[in-house]
């Protein structure tokens, strides 16, 4: 006999079905607990992927100066939104320097000794170009995805607008670079998943920003010694990870 035809069996059968969903419930609440409130702040800095400690550069070769760029962002570090639990995204770092932080590093991969300052008056003696510019958007959201197979989608944007001088480039030589990247956590946002979309685009607008300023003829890459690719870093410089 069905016990829910039993009476008081039939009350057990639903009492035990409440206490189920109600700690399921609180199974969900307890794991996106952690990442619940009116802001996600994203941890930590952007960083170059697979990196094995800094790239330093061709030690004795011409300095290029990388400035920091221009960000008219919220002021209060907000980037995105996630959309699912409706509330703000929040990087307490500042784009306007972390894109020339990726910039330089990209150049020092590549050989070039890239020096960060602040502004002009802390350019070297010895620099023989420039680079500074704009970060024009620099966004991330995160919202649920999926019907059958549930996850949260992290998707950013980044887009800066470089300019350059020194090399063979015309006065008044400008760029804009565009990047787009997307990560996907399973049921719930992470404020790792949620970085790792904002690295994914910054890092990608980074390395096609050097492209364009080599293709330019803003910066030249060092020759490269009998035996090693050009553009290829030296050894002490670090190693790109696979």
């Amino acid at each position: 006999m069905d016990p829910e035809e039993t009476g008081n069996g039939g009350n057990m059968g639903k009492t035990l079905r409440v206490i189920r969903v109600a700690l399921i419930l609180a199974a969900v609440v307890g794991v996106s607990g952690c990442v619940s409130g009116k802001v996600l702040t994203l941890p930590g800095d952007l960083e170059r992927p697979g990196k094995k400690g800094a790239a330093k550069g061709t030690e004795g070769s011409p300095a290029v100066a990388v400035l920091d760029f221009t960000f008219a962002g919220d002021p209060s570090f907000e980037l995105g939104r996630d959309f699912d639990h409706v509330r703000s995204i929040v990087w307490k770092r500042d784009p306007g320097k972390a894109m020339p932080d990726l910039i330089a590093g990209v150049l020092k991969e590549k050989g070039v000794r890239a020096v960060r300052v602040s502004g002009e008056s802390s350019i070297p003696a010895d620099a023989v170009a420039k680079v500074w510019g704009s970060v024009d958007r620099f966004r991330v959201d995160a919202r649920k995805t999926g019907s059958l197979k549930m996850g949260v989608e992290s998707a950013a944007v980044v887009s800066l607008t470089v300019r350059g001088a020194g090399g063979n480039v015309p006065a008044g030589w400008s760029s804009t670079v565009v990047s787009d990247y997307s990560t996907t956590d399973p049921l719930f946002v992470t404020p790792e998943g949620v970085r790792d979309a904002l690295n994914g685009a910054a890092n990608a607008v980074a390395e096609e920003t050097v492209r364009r300023l080599i293709a330019a003829g803003v910066i030249a890459l060092p020759e490269a010694p009998a035996g090693r690719p050009e553009g290829q870093p030296p050894a002490e410089a670090g190693k790109e990870g696979k």
